[in-house]
């Protein structure tokens, strides 16, 4: 239309000054000629302009946040906390399911992420055996799995493992009871306690291989009569209880009491896996009068720094429990999947320990710290609990080691034979 009225005016300039001679003519028209250039580019410059904002807009709109699935076996978890705020720090759409520890619920959350087409899937599985099928079509789609905590047994699928190297923390939980039993002491005054094991459920193989890393510790010891389980119960069968059911362990700690300590009442150490544990043994040794106020407590260990093991600490019930710091654990997962799907180096520092039955899984396993009466106030330090949580009565007393009597009879404890080291798996 511009351009219609721009020639109508030169026509109409031309006749005009048609009458004013030749070279004013020619002069307008020209000048018209000019004025209609200057429009177009004009136009066209306004037109550039209008795309070039039109593409700076579509340039400053927002990614979608690439969304990560995360299934846990219960709610309520640090782990659910984490995990949340760490992947959505790291610009990640965080999703997290929660199976209320069932596995087919769980089986149905990896369908929905599957279908809504999740970038990754980050799983503790509640059945490590169990999830294999399920991660069928994800693996079809290429969603590539993440094990957390827990190793997903018998899948190619899974590509990496954040985890605790938990028979490092069995070595561990050895070396503390070597420390406050003071068990060198007791070698060379030839001198003997008793002890009992309750470990965790033999489904999970990360319990198996918490109770080689004791045993690696407190073997010799074992060996040589320093230390005497009477009950004969050493393998990981044996001690191991079924889905770490409290009520399970004890019913067997009870059977073994009233078989082999009927005069001592209690064996000198308890040593558990679960902090869960603790309590109901506790509930036990408390029925039958042994307690701190008597003199008579046996040195209990625990496992996972809940705030009622670490109240019972303060108190002087139970020995010392192990702390894994959840939080590092969901910093490392973060950092091995955004590697991962970012094509940077996942961060790995086990290439061979970690086997699912498929192949070797490369893994980054975190370290635990011993809680016990000495230190028990760093949960409140580090954020973990409140004082309230954890305030142990006015005069309670944490656990110290008593002076082992003298045995009339030093009795080894026969060595088991080695378990597990066909599918070499850490527990956390």
């Amino acid at each position: 239309m511009r351009n219609k009225r721009a020639l109508l005016l030169v026509g109409t300039l031309a006749v005009f000054l048609s009458a004013c001679g030749p070279n004013k003519a020619a002069e307008a028209v020209k000048e018209s000629e000019e004025i209609e250039k200057e429009g177009k580019s004009s136009e066209s410059e306004e037109k550039e302009t209008e795309t070039e904002e039109a593409e700076t807009e579509e340039e400053t709109e927002p990614e979608e946040a690439v969304k990560v699935g995360i299934l846990l076996p219960e709610e309520g978890t640090k782990d659910e906390e984490y995990l949340s705020q760490k992947f959505e720090e790291a610009g990640y759409e965080a999703e997290i399911l929660t199976a209320g520890n069932d596995t087919e619920t769980q089986i149905q959350q990896i369908q929905t992420l599957v279908e809504s087409e999740a970038a990754a899937i980050v799983v503790n599985p509640v059945d490590a055996y169990g999830l294999s099928e399920a991660f069928a079509e994800a693996q079809e789609k290429e969603i590539p799995v993440f094990s957390y905590d827990k190793l997903v047994m018998n899948t190619e699928l899974v590509k990496y493992y954040a985890a605790f190297d938990t028979r490092a923390e069995g070595r561990l939980v050895g070396e503390t009871i070597v420390k406050l039993k003071d068990l060198e002491a007791a070698r060379e005054e030839k001198l003997s306690y008793t002890i009992e094991f309750l470990m965790g459920t033999p489904e999970d193989v990360r319990e198996l291989f918490f109770y080689n890393g004791i045993l690696e510790v407190l073997q010799e010891y074992l060996d040589d009569g320093t230390l005497v389980c009477k009950s004969g119960k050493m393998t990981f069968d044996d001690t191991s209880v079924m889905r770490g059911s409290e009520v399970a362990a004890k019913s067997k700690l009870q059977s073994i009491m009233d078989e082999f300590y009927a005069t001592e009442g209690t064996p000198d150490i308890i040593c558990t896996a679960s902090d869960k544990y603790t309590y109901t043994v506790s509930e036990l040794l408390e029925s039958r009068d042994i307690n701190a106020e008597n003199g008579n407590l046996p040195l209990i260990t625990g496992f996972g720094s809940e705030a009622e093991a670490i109240k019972a600490i303060a108190e002087g019930k139970i020995g010392f429990t192990l702390f894994q710091d959840r939080s590092e654990l969901a910093d490392v997962c973060v950092k091995m999947v955004d590697g991962y799907l970012t094509g940077d180096k996942a961060q790995v520092d086990n290439y061979s320990q970690y086997d699912n039955g498929k192949k070797i899984i490369g893994a980054y396993t975190c370290e635990a710290e011993v809680i016990d009466g000495d230190n028990y106030q760093i949960m409140v330090d580090n954020g973990t609990y409140t004082e309230e949580e954890i305030m142990p009565e006015e005069d309670a007393k944490p656990y110290s080691s008593v002076t082992p009597s003298p045995s009339e009879t030093l009795a080894a404890t026969p060595t088991p034979e080695p378990e597990g080291t066909a599918v070499p798996v850490s527990k956390a």
